[in-house]
């Protein structure tokens, strides 16, 4: 237990030191990158009461987003297991609150909300699908003898369900809370971004606009070292409540996860499943906004959608081929963004896998960067990378680059027993085992990494062109909703969250094409594939 914490720390070292001299060395004609000391000392300068006084009001919000979302995903996912044939609606809508980029949608809550509860939305938005395909997944790794026993007693549904299975959901559900804190803390700085009058992003936008670089780059800093103390805390408390949940594993998860055999073809059951997904999505939009109770002039309908983009005379021919060019731009930039994460979450980890003294000493700093808000972090980047392609690269590839190591390091480890004997029988070197072994395994674990990590290249796309390029959708949703254009707003949403979703479902076609070819050459025979949320709830597993 010494040695990787004294690795980690010299690791830890290293990096600051390495970022101190590069901002009096190659940074420092910039300006851009001050080091520690001047951030500190900026941070003395201005007093802990400034930066106090902002994060309550951000951590306030995030705390009420983070209760509400939390609720409601728990919520049904219980409605999930006692109600099965609500499983797949319920499960598509997660999907898709998933594959909405929050900064897409927030233009539209920061006009349908108060500037408050915008943030509190907001946050409860980035948190639902990740607790929910946590609770889901724990509720269905309840042990079938204890479930039986129930059964055999007498009880019912909700009687295993008080008596097995909430016991065995508490360490997905803990890992999955824990997972969502640093998210619940994005969606509250986003909503400040659009329009508030405190908070943590209201003191970055007045920094960056009086050019207090130290400044913004210590605002930068607490934010993340907030989501790292909530990360960290959460990661305790389900240690100290749920010992057991160390045995935890993805793969048990991902096993218990999975959905039971279809008795029907499963051209028809996937049919059925993504139109009873599409219905309960529009359910859900409609309902948003009865509930709220938006006006005409703000709030679009799925069919006021839908008339704008056909037969609407506001939308022509030349805003038609404008929409498909700013889409065509969007989608190459989070494809951008999810290469550039991708390879170096691969580089990373193949690092890490091959030498445990490399990963003791800096795994810490990644996680780091996992805590470290994206929205908060990206007017720095492009102060640094500029406002090309290059600011695109570094803001998609930071925001996709964590699921993707988390996911394809747990599968480099997955070494199957017998090859792992294999091996050190013929007295295999490292670099060999690895090539010839965990390289082939971890096929599947890329691919369920790229699922995941899809949609938050989206979500890096749209920062991008908001804060960098000023092109694509993320740059015309501002001006769309600077200049009241609501149909278009909406439209554009729509778009981005389409285009989320078909490379998501891209994706996991793949993935299940990949698994069911590999199941066959193991076992001889097709078996069923997790559903779409089971692959997502890997790096959640991961880090248990």
């Amino acid at each position: 237990m010494r040695r990787p914490r004294v690795a980690g720390a010299i690791g830890t070292a290293v990096i600051l030191l390495l970022w101190q001299l590069a901002s009096v060395t190659v940074l420092r004609a910039g300006g851009t990158v001050p080091g520690p000391v001047q951030i500190i000392a900026q941070m003395v300068r201005d007093g802990a009461g400034l930066y106090a006084t902002n994060s309550w009001v951000t951590v306030s919000a995030a705390a009420q987003g983070y209760l509400w979302g939390n609720l409601a995903a728990v919520a049904l996912a219980v409605v999930a297991l006692v109600v099965p044939a609500l499983a797949r609606p319920i499960m598509h809508i997660g999907v898709f609150s998933y594959c909405l980029p929050v900064v897409a949608i927030g233009p539209l809550f920061a006009i349908v909300f108060a500037e408050g509860t915008a943030r509190i939305v907001l946050a409860a938005l980035s948190v639902f699908f990740t607790t929910l395909v946590g609770a889901a997944a724990g509720l269905r790794a309840a042990d079938p003898t204890s479930v039986d026993l129930i059964v055999a007693q007498g009880g019912g549904r909700w009687m295993t369900l008080r008596k097995v299975r909430s016991i065995a959901a508490l360490p997905a559900l803990f890992t999955g809370l824990q997972i969502a804190a640093p998210a619940a803390l994005l969606g509250a700085i986003i909503g400040e971004y659009i329009g508030a009058d405190s908070g943590l992003g209201v003191l970055m936008i007045s920094s960056q606009q009086s050019m207090q670089i130290p400044r913004t780059w210590a605002v930068a800093l607490v934010g993340a070292a907030l989501a790292g103390v909530a990360y960290g805390v959460l990661g305790w408390v389900s240690r100290l409540l749920v010992p057991w949940s160390r045995e935890l594993t993805a793969q048990a998860v991902a096993g218990a996860a999975r959905p039971p055999v279809r008795r029907v073809p499963a051209l028809v059951s996937g049919t059925l499943g993504a139109l009873a997904g599409l219905a309960a999505v529009l359910l859900a939009w409609t309902a948003f906004l009865s509930v709220t109770g938006v006006s005409s002039f703000i709030g679009r309908s799925p069919l006021d959608v839908w008339t704008f983009l056909t037969t609407s005379p506001a939308a022509g021919p030349d805003r038609r081929a404008r929409l498909f060019e700013l889409s065509v731009a969007t989608l190459g930039d989070a494809l951008i963004g999810l290469v550039t994460g991708v390879v170096a979450a691969i580089v990373v980890a193949s690092a890490f896998a091959l030498s445990r003294t490399l990963r003791a000493a800096f795994m810490g700093v990644v996680l780091a960067l996992r805590t470290v808000p994206m929205v908060a972090m990206a007017p720095l980047i492009v102060l640094v990378a500029g406002r090309g392609v290059g600011s695109v690269a570094v803001i998609g590839g930071l925001v996709t680059f964590f699921p993707t190591l988390v996911t394809v390091l747990l599968a480099l480890e997955r070494i199957p027993r017998d090859s792992a004997d294999l091996m050190a029988a013929y007295a295999a070197s490292r670099w060999r085992t690895f090539v010839l072994v965990q390289a082939p395994v971890a096929l599947s674990g890329l691919l369920s990494s790229l699922r995941i990590a899809a949609p938050l290249a989206f979500t890096g796309a749209l920062l991008a062109e908001w804060l960098a390029t000023g092109d694509g959708l993320g740059y015309d949703m501002i001006l769309s909703m600077t200049s009241a254009r609501y149909d278009l707003l909406w439209t554009e949403v729509v778009i981005v969250t389409l285009l989320s979703f078909a490379v998501y479902a891209g994706v996991g076609l793949l993935e299940k094409l990949a698994a069911r070819r590999y199941r066959g050459r193991v076992t001889g025979a097709a078996q069923d594939v997790p559903d779409a949320g089971d692959s997502a709830w890997a790096p959640a597993a991961a880090t248990v």
